[in-house]
């Protein structure tokens, strides 16, 4: 059987895990901290757990009950997925990964940052997706904004069809090796499309487009370089969390509903036991 591949190792992620393992699937997890549960302190309103339990704790136990029944953790950052022969690959921080099927459980998060007219010109020279819109940027100059290993793989994507390609570090350090200008940003500014970056110190710089890539890379922007659907903010799933690309699946916040632990161990549950006759039907 292929491997199913599940970003994300919280509730909904580790619940997937323990049943697409328990029925024989190869499982790799790829978890990077522990997002909305890493925020809360004592967890008092999920079931089994007299005295509460701390947030911390509950979400240690969840990747090692998943690695104690089989399942493989990995403690890195994705970048993004796309297809593949095998059907799908995905890039991280630690490698290539290859997989059958997968399930996105990374949570809701946009990393969207505090610039002024951002969503003014989002789609209009305002990028979430190297390797979707790169192509419109040939013979043009663009931006990469953001800091990390995320901002550093969007930016090689780029060069490998844009010639001028700068790093916006927005305050940050600079990225060893790459053309980075690490001044704050204040703002976009343009008529239609972007036009400029305008700095906080009053410079300004022309820019054709920008990508943003502070952070991770979270469900909205791997939806985005894999063509699923979304809407308001959340993965568009059928009752068996299946979204728009056969193979796909998802759970917990990412898709519609309530932002709970009860919730998302459901969620985890139906798209582990989903992800798994998908994997079956593929042999």
């Amino acid at each position: 059987m292929k491997e199913l591949l599940i970003v994300g190792g919280g509730p909904a992620g580790i619940s997937a895990a323990l049943y697409a393992v328990r029925g024989g699937a190869p499982v790799t997890v790829v978890a990077k901290g522990g997002g909305a549960l890493a925020k809360a302190e004592l967890i008092q309103n999920y079931y089994g757990f007299a005295n509460g339990i701390a947030a911390k704790d509950l979400y240690a136990a969840g990747l090692k009950q998943a690695e104690n029944l089989g399942a493989k953790i990995l403690h890195t950052e994705i970048f993004g997925i796309e297809f593949a022969e095998e059907g799908f690959r995905a890039k991280t921080a630690a490698g290539t990964l290859n997989a059958g099927a997968v399930v996105l459980a990374c949570g809701t998060a946009r990393n969207v940052p505090p610039i002024r007219n951002i969503g003014t010109f989002e789609g209009a020279g305002v990028s979430y997706c190297a390797i979707c819109d790169a192509f419109f940027y040939r013979g043009k100059k663009v931006a990469v904004v953001g800091g990390g290993a995320y901002a550093r793989s969007e930016y090689a994507e780029l060069k490998n069809v844009v010639d001028d390609v700068t790093v916006l570090t927005d305050g940050g350090a600079a990225l060893d090796g790459l053309p980075c200008n690490t001044k704050k940003i204040a703002s976009f500014e343009g008529g239609d499309r972007l036009e400029e970056v305008v700095f906080t110190d009053g410079t300004r710089e022309n820019f054709d487009g920008v990508f943003i890539a502070c952070g991770s890379a979270g469900a909205f922007e791997l939806a985005k370089k894999i063509g699923l659907e979304s809407a308001n903010g959340k993965l568009v799933v059928d009752e068996r969390r299946a979204t728009n690309v056969p193979g796909i699946f998802a759970a917990g916040d990412c898709i519609p509903g309530l932002q709970q632990i009860a919730k998302a161990v459901c969620d985890g549950m139906i798209a582990g036991t989903e992800a798994l006759k998908y994997l079956k039907a593929q042999k």
